[in-house]
């Protein structure tokens, strides 16, 4: 079942990424299928290393561009982590939380945060365009050590 879901999310990020009328190579593919296959947010290096035995064609150089530009058409979202950029994927609404001693990173439900918004908006009166909040503090590791 989860390999059918990753090929659905796969299938489905290739038709947005040409409707808005941007080609789809084997290159691409591969590195989406990459970061749809992670548990965690890949850096440039890890999503290279793990396309490199199917692909040893496509460079490190390769797998920078292609995730500037599924950053550009939003498709995956980039997380600043300890001066290296991690990558995942924004199909599927969420938002994050980093732990500011070890670097930890967990997903957060768009929907837990959307009440906060919500407050924020009715506050201010701003409409809040949001693809991601990052929000920083302790894991519980770190808060008990």
């Amino acid at each position: 079942m989860a390999v059918t879901r990753q090929a659905d999310r796969v299938d489905a990020v290739r038709d947005l990424v040409r409707a808005n009328g941007k080609r789809w190579t084997i290159a691409k593919g591969a590195v989406v299928e990459a970061l749809v296959g992670a548990d965690e947010h890949l850096s440039v290096q890890q999503v290279h290393e793990t396309i490199a035995a199917r692909f040893p064609q496509i460079d490190r150089s390769t797998v920078h561009r292609i995730l500037l530009a599924l950053a550009e058409e939003h498709v995956v979202h980039v997380l600043g982590r300890q001066g290296e950029a991690r990558y995942g994927m924004a199909d599927e609404p969420h938002h994050h939380a980093v732990c500011a001693r070890c670097g930890r990173e967990t997903e957060i439900p768009a929907k837990v945060i959307a009440p906060a918004l919500s407050k924020a908006t009715a506050a201010t009166g701003f409409t809040f365009a949001t693809t991601s909040i990052t929000l920083t503090g302790l894991c519980e590791t770190c808060t008990t050590s």
